[in-house]
């Protein structure tokens, strides 16, 4: 990767600002978007029709009323707090 390479992937376009990344975010990403890519491809199996773009719309739509189907079930919190914990004594 030459250093414009590694510039332009330092650098993470939101829509209000422009912020830069670490190597640990940029990987966190690349995850989470392998991740929302699976969840779209099931979308698409419940409805074969959706077009690829209007599967991810509502993959995000899902995602976007997450914490209000959480914050009604004090197990999934406690599940979620509990992985945290985990994700936190896993820091080198």
């Amino acid at each position: 990767m030459n250093k414009e390479q590694e510039i332009q992937a330092a650098i993470v376009v939101f829509p209000d600002a422009i912020g830069f990344a670490s190597p640990e975010l940029n990987n966190a990403v690349k995850i989470a978007c392998e991740q929302l890519n699976k969840f779209v491809d099931y979308l698409q199996t419940l409805d074969p029709e959706l077009e690829r773009h209007e599967a991810t719309v509502l993959g995000g739509a899902i995602l976007q009323g997450l914490p209000m189907l959480f914050k009604d079930n004090p197990e999934i919190i406690a599940g979620i707090k509990a992985d945290c914990q985990k994700i936190r004594e896993n820091r080198p």
